[in-house]
């Protein structure tokens, strides 16, 4: 058994994210080729936000895993099992690795969709998600060089901008506008919380510069006229005007014809990255013998 704070220190440490990094992306690439199955079961009652979700993930060499959603929001739990056995290995606390997750999973679109040589990153947000994010970018794009960061409480992205300039050895500055932070900069990195009960998009078009990436965590944070000029790429592509992270890794498809086009990461969902992820953290812990034993046959 596993707990939040076995994995807490991946929280702390920038340098684990490198790894997520790599399973993350090992996770699209598996998904874009058909080697993962995954199902889902989902469990609301009428005007419940989130209730609860259960996603079963396995695919051949891999182990098996379930990974469960539950009310409030932040109730994050996995379950890992033997790819062949199906034993379960471990029950896993799912919140700091969830976290990790979709960090990596922006770190691994920044890699293949941000424009070449990127310097500059304009984060909206600070709060939980952010941190993780920030690791992710770094890790990926080697050319960073500054990073500016608005959140509406100012004493939260002071502090954030503080603490990660030291943790990263990287100029973070808190400004005060989103349009401070991300106009004219190489990635836009949208982490602003109540994206889903918010519906007005987070920024104006105008604001963005020729050739930027827009990672984003749900549709209504960009203007509709900017998501009608830029490319959108998906991990499960939903149209045919939607181009898969997968295929873009794999060199099947080009996310842009001119240098100056824009793109959109609509980083949503991420099932398949669950289980990657899970088993590098489960890997990780039992490396370094955390977590307590258990036995459900125990008398």
């Amino acid at each position: 058994m596993l707990t939040a704070g076995d994995f807490a220190p991946l929280r702390a440490d920038p340098a684990y994210m490198r790894e997520v990094l790599d399973a993350v992306e090992a996770a699209i690439v598996a998904h874009h080729h058909g080697t993962v199955r995954q199902s889902r079961v989902v469990d609301r009652v009428p005007g419940e936000f989130e209730g609860l979700r259960v996603s079963v993930l396995a695919g051949e060499g891999l182990l098996s895993g379930m990974r469960v959603f539950g009310n409030p929001p932040h109730t994050r739990a996995f379950l890992l099992f033997d790819g062949t056995t199906r034993a379960l290995l471990a029950l896993m606390d799912y919140s700091v690795l969830n976290s990790m997750r979709v960090g990596a999973t922006a770190g691994v679109a920044a890699r293949y969709l941000a424009p070449r040589g990127a310097t500059t990153v304009g984060l909206l947000g600070s709060g939980w998600q952010a941190p993780p994010q920030l690791f992710a970018l770094q890790a990926a794009l080697p050319a960073l060089e500054r990073v500016r960061v608005f959140s509406r409480t100012r004493e939260h992205r002071e502090r954030f901008a503080e603490q990660m300039s030291s943790l990263l050895e990287l100029p973070v500055d808190a400004v005060d506008s989103a349009e401070s932070a991300i106009r004219g900069v190489d990635v836009v990195d949208l982490c602003a919380p109540g994206h889903f009960d918010v519906r007005e998009p987070l920024f104006e078009s105008e604001w963005i510069k020729p050739g930027a990436l827009v990672i984003s965590m749900a549709g209504n944070q960009y203007p509709p006229d900017f998501a009608n000029a830029a490319s959108l790429v998906v991990d499960i592509p939903e149209t045919e005007a939607t181009l898969p992270l997968g295929a873009v890794i794999a060199q099947e498809v080009a996310p842009r014809m001119h240098s100056d086009d824009q793109v959109i990461y609509r980083l949503e969902g991420g099932t398949v990255q669950d289980l990657f992820v899970a088993t590098w953290g489960f890997n990780w812990a039992k490396a370094r013998g955390l977590g307590k034993d258990f036995n459900l046959s125990a008398e």
